[in-house]
């Protein structure tokens, strides 16, 4: 697996325990998860900038 899919994976898990946290008022996981929503917006810019890069390169 690249470094790609693995931060993909990771950043997906970390959206669902927010929406979980959200969802269902589980005051501790909300939190944390909204301590953590600079990391979740840079590690979703980097999948997106490094997947709009392989798909230029992949294009030339």
């Amino acid at each position: 697996m690249d470094y790609l899919g693995l931060v993909a994976i990771i950043l997906g898990v970390m959206l669902l325990l927010l929406g979980a946290g959200m969802t269902f008022k589980i005051e501790i996981l909300e939190m944390i998860m909204q301590s953590f929503m600079g990391v979740i917006a840079m590690l979703f810019g980097l999948v997106l900038l490094l997947g709009g890069a392989m798909i230029v390169k992949d294009d030339q």
